[in-house]
């Protein structure tokens, strides 16, 4: 593995239940939650950001582990942030690596999605925003974000662009591995080929991005599904939790609650979408910055918040309540059209 120059190396903590957790940054969002299950033959939830595979492995080190010690690798989905990694990743451990069936020829050449993936976005932009500057501002922002990947391809060597797995896993299967029995829930919304592992006879749950302290990304456009999103809630939420561990921040002290209040805060923003569109007319930027506040304006969240946005417009559309103005497309806006007492 060729070194590279870090600030510094994320510690390895402890959590319980035989459980270590690492947090990998990377630009696009908080940094993950890597969790790693030592026993036995060492596994991992997720492996992070391509770029910093090399934090990782010297992350491991602290526990005296490393990549090459690695046997198996969980994949949550697909996401650059939870498994860019994996197209080196072959390189430096022959650890098993496991996703959702249908996941690798669903999307096939990684770099490709990665493309398809920020074309989304752009899009999002182009949607949204009606001044060219503010247009070149955002489309400025998500280059930017995007910079660092390119830049770790270009000096990369290594780099196999086709994903492959070598287990594809369906809901049933059970893994022994890191000296645990784990099962696995699949769970779209966010991503079509999500998947909640879990540790059998233990209510442990890696939840990956389907539970999070904040509201998780939804790209109608590619792969999620706002719907299906609510029904992995509604699913998991009937399930008996002890411990939720996410994907990014802390874990929840009360499981059940944190489900309830992601699924609370996703209908209080359908009613304010559904109140304010009700009033006047309005496009995806300032209906997102109405909704969830100026703060998320100059935040990495804000594409995700106009996702999440633009997915419950969808909804409304399909439904008949919206209606779609395309005055100056793409730019386009959106006005209420349904019944009054919906």
């Amino acid at each position: 593995m060729k070194i590279h120059k870090y600030d510094s190396i994320p510690d390895v903590v402890e959590i319980g239940d035989g459980i270590f957790k690492t947090e990998i940054p990377q630009p696009f969002y908080s940094p993950n939650n890597i969790y790693i299950l030592p026993d036995g033959e060492p596994t991992l939830i997720d492996s992070g950001y391509l770029a910093h595979l090399g934090m990782l492995q010297r992350a491991l080190k602290k526990i005296g582990l490393s990549l090459n010690k690695i046997k198996h690798i969980f994949y949550t989905h697909n996401h650059l942030d939870h498994m860019s990694a994996v197209l080196t990743i072959r390189y430096y451990t022959e650890a098993k690596l496991y996703a959702m069936k249908g996941m690798a020829a669903g999307i096939g050449n990684y770099l490709e999605y990665v493309e398809v993936f920020n074309r989304a976005t752009k899009r999002l932009v182009y949607k949204g925003h009606r001044s060219p500057d503010d247009r070149k501002m955002e489309l400025a922002r998500v280059e930017a974000g995007n910079e660092n990947l390119k830049n770790t391809l270009m000096r990369g060597d290594r780099i196999d662009p086709i994903l492959k797995f070598d287990v594809e896993l369906v809901e049933g299967d059970v893994i022994h591995a890191g000296g645990k029995e784990i099962g696995f829930l699949q769970t779209p919304g966010h991503n079509l080929w999500h998947l909640t592992p879990y540790i059998l006879e233990e209510n442990i749950f890696f939840t990956g991005d389907l539970v999070l302290q904040n509201i998780s990304s939804i790209y109608a456009e590619i792969d999620g599904n706002l719907e299906d999103y609510y029904k992995s809630l509604d699913r998991i939420s009937k399930m008996s939790i002890r411990r939720l561990l996410p994907a990014h921040g802390p874990e929840p002290e009360d499981p059940k609650k944190a489900i309830k209040l992601l699924y609370k805060t996703l209908q209080i923003l359908e009613r304010g979408i559904i109140r304010r569109l009700k009033e006047k007319e309005y496009d995806l930027s300032s209906l997102t910055l109405e909704a969830m506040g100026e703060k998320v304006a100059n935040s990495g969240y804000y594409n995700t918040a106009m996702a999440i946005l633009h997915s419950m417009v969808r909804k409304f559309v399909e439904r008949g309540w919206v209606e779609v103005v395309e005055t100056e497309p793409p730019y386009e806006t959106y006005k209420w059209i349904g019944d009054s007492n919906i």
